[in-house]
């Protein structure tokens, strides 16, 4: 894995000018601390969520300087919020109150009481509400 990022990188300009250096140990930490600064918009996009595709963006492109740009524009700007969708139950119709059974025999003994209603048709409607 290292040496397939080291042979991309061999193909820039300032990483092949280090191998010409030599093997030595200040040319190693020369390459190291390039490789830092390169990969700095990898560091930064860490933790975010489009850290994966920042960090493909400055792997493959970074070396053009416009991709290397663009990957870290990308890994400064905020993500998004997100959005939590709330979805409400609409409110149950409203059921008409049914009269209780106290409400209606009061309602017979007033009609009856003003002559509205025999007292057999009184007595046949308080059974039958009763019934019920």
């Amino acid at each position: 894995m290292v040496s397939v990022i080291l042979s991309i990188y061999m193909a820039h300009p300032l990483f092949a000018s280090l191998l010409l250096i030599g093997n030595s140990f200040g040319s190693i930490i020369a390459l190291i601390s390039m490789a830092f600064f390169y990969f700095i918009p990898a560091f930064i996009a860490k933790g975010k969520r489009n850290a994966q595709s920042i960090f493909f963006l400055n792997l493959l492109l970074g070396w053009t300087i416009l991709g290397w740009i663009a990957a870290l524009i990308w890994a400064l700007t905020n993500d998004a919020p997100t959005q939590k969708i709330i979805v409400q139950a609409p409110a149950p119709a409203a059921v008409p109150a049914q009269p209780s059974v106290a409400d209606e025999l009061t309602k017979l003994r007033a009609l009856r009481d003003a002559g509205e209603l025999t007292n057999e048709e009184f007595l046949v409607q308080k059974a039958r509400i009763l019934r019920s």
